[in-house]
């Protein structure tokens, strides 16, 4: 289910030809000193320069973001904040402000193509996938983040929620307008890479009223957790809406680790008896695995750490149940 946008070609210095699907990716990296950094992207035209493309043409893409910061102790501004828009063959690179900001900014790096299709081409035919961030500030050492370019819903979405309802996560959306629409599928991760399907409701097929859904995570996992709502066209054509994030602690008996930060390289946990039922794993901010282990006893004496943000992942062998919880080494 595509929806029809006319393609406008403005014959001047610039052609700019308008995208037929628009694409967003939030990042958000957290700092040691209690901040977090939020950069939004999306990708809105394909800005090339001439009047025809007979044998191809260099373009850039023109797209507007939002950068803000949350939490405390949020500096004035960073030292670097750049990146680049991707696929497996070509990246286009961007600078943005290095402090909260918005607006609209193009891509510099004039990427040529070799395809007569400047008129056409949109975000899909690109195959853009990949958004990278190149982010140092105060507790956040010098890095590339990288998260993928997701489609956005073809769908009129008008709301999408997920709200912790004990003993269920509550999740409501509201579409618009939908056009050949099979069906919805809710998806949880708990590190925004893995996703499963826990639940799937038909959709309207064609509407141009308001119709509004709702559906329950029944067994919710134990500490953060990601959702979003995966569209189906009847076509087989999926595609993602924004991600949600609940936090599910509110019985006091949860999994904890301190001290948190730390300047040792040694977890203490708090909420677990049988330790031996339990397997403990260690990625860094990057996603890689670094460390696992069974536990034996209340604290586990990690490898020699570099100053970062690293995540815990705690998974009781008899029940299932995981918790996800972060280690900041100073």
């Amino acid at each position: 289910m595509k929806p029809t946008v006319p393609l406008a070609v403005i014959l001047t210095i610039c052609l700019t030809a308008l995208l037929s699907n628009t694409s967003f990716s939030q990042i958000s990296i957290q700092s040691t000193k209690g901040y977090a950094v939020n950069v939004n992207i999306q990708p809105e035209e394909i800005v090339y320069k001439g009047k025809k493309c007979t044998y191809g043409y260099n373009y850039n893409i023109r797209f507007s973001y939002t950068v803000t910061f949350t939490g405390n102790n949020a500096p004035k501004s960073l030292y670097t904040l750049q990146g680049t828009i991707s696929n497996k063959a070509v990246s286009h690179f961007f600078q943005l402000k290095k402090k909260p900001a918005s607006g609209t900014e193009t891509t510099q790096s004039n990427v040529w193509r070799g395809v007569s299709d400047c008129e056409t081409a949109t975000v899909t035919s690109m195959d853009l996938s990949t958004v990278n961030i190149e982010i140092e500030g105060e507790g956040i050492s010098a890095r590339t983040v990288s998260y993928p370019l997701v489609i956005a819903l073809p769908v009129k979405l008008v709301s999408f929620s997920a709200e912790l309802n004990q003993p269920s996560v509550k999740l409501k959306w509201t579409t618009a307008t939908e056009t050949n629409n099979d069906f919805f599928s809710i998806q949880r991760s708990t590190d925004e890479n893995q996703w499963t399907v826990i639940k799937k409701v038909k959709g309207a097929g064609n509407s141009n009223n308001l119709v509004s859904y709702e559906a329950y995570d029944d067994a919710p996992v134990t500490g953060i957790s990601y959702y979003r709502l995966a569209q189906t066209d009847l076509d087989g054509t999926s595609s993602y809406s924004e991600i949600k994030v609940v936090k599910n602690v509110t019985n006091g008996k949860g999994v904890s680790i301190y001290p948190v930060p730390t300047t040792g390289n040694t977890i203490n946990f708090a909420g677990i008896t049988d330790y031996k039922n339990n397997n403990l794993t260690l990625r860094n901010a990057g996603g890689n695995l670094l460390f696992s282990t069974t536990l034996s006893k209340a604290s586990v004496e990690l490898p020699s750490l570099a100053t970062g943000v690293y995540f815990v992942r705690v998974i009781n062998k008899v029940s299932g149940e995981a918790t996800n919880l972060r280690f900041v080494k100073i």
